[in-house]
């Protein structure tokens, strides 16, 4: 039985547009791995060129759709895209298959130049990604691609959209926890605002979005559970209970979690439950920084959950847990609550690549050492061993 991926990313650009390699390289770098810093956790979506012509043809290789689950495509469209009718003809093509696969494939266009509507009656009326300024495109692209991949594969609707049915899931939030006691409620509000007047993210902040009369509690709590938590991480937050709270509640949902150090002088308690989680400095109002991180989080956490399951199914293997982070001992709350399976001899926990140090596996092992845990590369020997 062949593997099928949960999401394959294809840019697509002329050969004679010169900056569309370093464009792909950089998209490459995000999404897939980063060749400069081999030991760091990575994305590792699947990410393909299509630039070079196929041989005897004046078109790029053709896509196909039905490899993975879903498919996103990048269309780096510049003038010499635009002029050249075999690489319109190649675009109007992928874009007519994937009206064919309904959600599971979208080409998103990079407006590289002005003239990008003009590529083609099929995109004349589409949103492309805008390019305000010639200079740091990687910049100016890389929020709403990740945006972009990150409704993909939640299968979303469009975030700018107010009209939500039943059916459909609530778009990419941010839930802004910080505490009210000290500078930093003025960053978070800053934050919120750059958010609602600069992006298609919608945000959650507990002052403004919690109905009079409602349960504060059950709100944050709620809230939680389908946002991305950004933390700003003041000298008063670990004091706040609430702010502990929704700490602890994003962490039982397996919400992903983005911690923004904004420290002025010092904590008198650091908050244990903030580890295990990747953190970025407040400085100079870098908020977009901030929320290109938390894209990051939130493609990645969806991403790892749906790579492992499909893979935990080819092996077939059946896993107790599937973690988007790196296990701690926090993760034993649930799986004492879990318990283990009948005439199991031990629980399966399967995390991302890689694999936790000797140092700390051994701290879990001593507290249990009725569960393994292991991360994908290890997962075919665990497979002969059935």
């Amino acid at each position: 039985m062949s593997f099928t991926n949960p999401l394959s990313v294809f840019i697509v650009w002329h050969p004679d547009y010169l900056e569309g390699q370093q464009i792909a390289d950089f998209l490459y770098s995000i999404l897939c791995r980063d060749f400069s810093k081999p030991l760091i956790r990575s994305m590792g979506i699947p990410v393909y060129f299509r630039s070079t012509k196929a041989a005897n043809t004046s078109q790029p290789i053709d896509i196909h759709f039905n490899e993975s689950e879903y498919t996103a495509v990048i269309a780096l469209v510049d003038d010499k895209f635009i002029l050249d009718s075999e690489f319109r003809k190649y675009i109007d093509r992928i874009s007519d298959e994937c009206d064919k696969t309904t959600d599971k494939c979208s080409v998103y266009p990079i407006a590289i130049s002005k003239n990008a509507h003009k590529i083609s009656a099929k995109y004349s009326l589409k949103n492309f990604i805008p390019v305000i300024e010639s200079e740091n495109l990687n910049a100016q692209i890389k929020s709403p691609v990740l945006h972009e991949l990150c409704r993909l594969l939640m299968n979303m609707k469009k975030a700018t959209d107010e009209i939500e049915s039943a059916s459909t899931p609530p778009p990419v939030k941010l839930f802004i926890s910080h505490s009210k006691h000290d500078e930093s409620k003025n960053d978070a509000i800053d934050f919120r605002d750059f958010i609602n007047s600069k992006t298609q993210l919608k945000t959650f902040f507990d002052t403004n979005d919690i109905a009079y009369g409602s349960n504060f509690g059950e709100e944050i709590k709620k809230a939680a559970h389908e946002s991305a938590l950004v933390v700003f991480q003041s000298d008063s937050y670990a004091e706040r209970e609430w702010c502990r709270i929704e700490v602890l509640e994003a962490k039982k949902e397996g919400c992903p979690i983005v911690i923004v150090n904004a420290v002025q002088n010092k904590e008198q308690r650091a908050f244990p439950y903030l580890g295990n989680y990747p953190s970025i400095r407040f400085k100079d109002k870098n908020f977009l920084q901030i929320i290109d991180l938390t894209l990051e989080q939130v493609l990645f956490n969806r991403y790892t959950i749906k790579f492992i399951d499909s893979l935990t199914d080819q092996y077939g293997i059946k896993a107790n847990r599937i973690l988007s982070t790196s296990p701690e001992l926090f993760n034993f709350i649930q799986l004492k609550k879990d318990g283990l399976h009948n005439k199991e001899e031990f629980g399966l926990v399967v995390y991302p690549d890689p694999p936790l140090g000797s140092e700390e596996m051994e701290i879990l092992n001593q507290l249990d050492d009725n569960f393994v845990f292991i991360t994908p590369l290890t997962l075919p020997l665990i497979s002969k061993m059935k």
